[in-house]
């Protein structure tokens, strides 16, 4: 594997960790992380910035110090913080989205651009019944202002996308991390249910037991970044993609948490605003596009997620905290 000088932004963000992680693997990568506050897991990258996106002469000058050919751009207002503030959420996560990628394009060599979005890009309360939802489907319309500036972000990078800079972006479900709690997003009901049950802790589910939209787990969305930017460019008929792993509903994760916590109980609180959101997400997605051009595929389902994952990783981090 080649050796590059990446840059993370929001790299203490749940992606952002675990990412930072597996890039790390490739002893030759440079990396350098950017975050509002120091590194949290003390990876000890190359160099660890604390700082904002929004602040234009820092950004500016990581370009001018660095020769950067890699940047993941994770840094972003999560969808249930973003409807408390829409204000801040737009300049983070288009403003600051545009001035990375204009400062990207200034280089005088070859830059790839990662870009995380979501399928809150989508709003299926406009048709009857969708079914799968592709890419290219007339389903986006979205309610949320994180849904817009996801949208946005994803226009604005693929109008300045060029031989010389390669934007690459992956509209996500869901991701559930065993090593880090959620925090701000309209989906984290089922991580939230699972660390509480590993903390010996009930659980007031804010969206009720029959909603169900697609989630995939954290090792898997790494593994989708990774290969999606590892693709050779010419293999690649798009600049976005959906991936998915398994679309359980809220009451199949709390009978799947069940087998493992005993004594784990569940009480349905439903938060409306949330609860509509999520309500205009897809209940399943098609991500045959990413399987067909980069080969992607998930290692868990849902049962073998708790098995193999979850269970494990949950239960060794909260005996190491």
């Amino acid at each position: 594997m080649a050796k590059k000088i990446i840059l993370i932004t929001g790299a203490n963000g749940e992606v952002g960790q675990g990412l930072v992680k597996k890039l790390k693997e490739n002893k030759g990568n440079t990396i350098i992380a950017l975050d509002l506050s120091s590194d949290i897991l003390k990876t000890k990258v190359d160099h660890f910035i604390i700082g904002s996106v929004l602040d234009t002469n820092l950004i500016k000058n990581i370009f001018i110090k660095y020769h950067i050919d890699t940047i993941y751009h994770l840094a972003a207002i999560l969808s249930t913080k973003a409807e408390k503030n829409k204000t801040l959420a737009y300049d983070v996560n288009v403003n600051g989205t545009k001035y990375l990628i204009d400062q990207a394009t200034t280089q005088k060599h070859n830059t790839s651009f990662f870009f995380p979005s979501s399928i809150a890009v989508y709003n299926i309360l406009q048709g009857n019944n969708p079914g799968l939802i592709k890419e290219s489907d007339i389903f986006i319309s979205p309610i949320t202002i994180y849904g817009e500036t996801k949208l946005k972000s994803e226009e604005y990078g693929i109008k300045k996308s060029s031989n010389q800079f390669d934007f690459r972006c992956i509209r996500f479900p869901g991701i559930i991390s065993a090593t880090s709690m959620p925090t701000g997003g309209t989906s984290d009901y089922a991580s939230e249910m699972i660390h509480n049950a590993a903390q010996n802790k009930n659980y007031n589910c804010f969206v009720n037991s029959e909603t169900r939209i697609p989630f995939m787990v954290m090792p898997d969305a790494i593994k989708g970044i990774l290969t999606l930017m590892n693709s050779p460019k010419k293999c690649l008929n798009n600049k976005i993609y959906n991936i998915s792993s398994f679309n359980p509903s809220a009451s199949d994760f709390y009978f799947e948490t069940k087998k493992y916590y005993k004594n784990f109980k569940l009480h349905y609180e439903v938060n409306t605003l949330r609860q509509n959101i999520v309500n205009s997400w897809p209940n399943n997605i098609d991500d045959n596009a990413a399987r067909k051009d980069w080969s992607w595929s998930p290692d868990f389902d849902l049962t073998t997620a708790y098995k193999k994952y979850l269970i494990p990783s949950i239960n060794d981090y909260y005996k190491e905290t």
